[in-house]
């Protein structure tokens, strides 16, 4: 099997809870814009996945698509601005306002063209896509190396990051460890994407084939850390 590889940066939201544009606030670390911070993370993601252990005896049949795909919305021109020398394609969701359904679909269809029946076996398209959101800043392209070596030993299942809230406080081991994204999607889950509506993002899509046993859930951290407020920023300037 060919494994082609295409990655979508959602970064179509409108920071209500900010107050302004989020995705501007510059990251401590890199002193980049976060959402150039998180781009560069999928643009890392190629090397580091040729230094993965478990990966480098495959990594000749991984191909990455050419450019990832950064979908915007609310604020088009900064995130077009602030990416202005990153190599991506820049995608306008003019349907943001919807959700970030909407956002997903834009992204897919600019990478797979349509809803074809055929889609898995088009050559041209990717046969699997990261999906992965600009508002995590802690997340590095190693977590996603992790989430391409389960992808490629399962290539049938999604490959979501799994983690768990400790915002409760709970203690408690019975809590249920959230499944969500970054995550990776095979063609054949390429058109329940493309169906999606609302506000709930992929989530039904990976419940679904959880549903079947097709879901592998990799250890991912460092996906529960968003920006919503700046006051998100704390812990990570400290």
């Amino acid at each position: 099997m060919s494994y082609r590889l295409g990655c979508i940066l959602l970064a179509g939201g409108q920071s209500a809870r900010f107050g302004s544009n989020k995705l501007m606030s510059v990251h401590p670390v890199s002193n980049k814009p976060l959402v150039a911070h998180s781009a560069q993370q999928l643009l890392e993601l190629p090397s580091v996945t040729n230094s993965h252990a478990t990966l480098v005896t495959h990594t000749d049949a991984i191909h990455y698509l050419p450019q990832p795909v950064v979908v915007t919305g609310k604020w088009d021109l900064s995130v077009r601005e602030a990416l202005a020398h990153v190599p991506v394609s820049l995608v306008t969701n003019s349907l943001w306002q919807e959700g970030i359904a909407s956002s997903i679909r834009e992204g897919v269809k600019h990478l797979v063209g349509s809803a074809s029946p055929r889609l898995e076996a088009s050559q041209a398209n990717p046969s699997h896509i990261l999906i992965t959101l600009a508002d995590l800043p802690r997340l590095t392209a190693h977590d996603l190396a992790d989430l391409v070596a389960a992808s490629c030993a399962n290539p049938t299942h999604i490959v979501c990051s799994k983690w768990s809230d400790d915002s409760s406080g709970s203690s408690s081991i019975s809590a249920k460890p959230k499944l969500t994204v970054p995550a990776i999607f095979p063609a054949t889950a390429f058109k329940a994407l493309l169906a999606l509506t609302g506000d709930v993002g992929a989530k039904p899509v990976i419940k679904g084939y959880e549903k079947v046993g097709k879901v592998t859930a990799v250890s991912i951290p460092n996906a529960q850390f968003d920006i919503d407020t700046p006051q998100d920023w704390t812990p990570l300037a400290d």
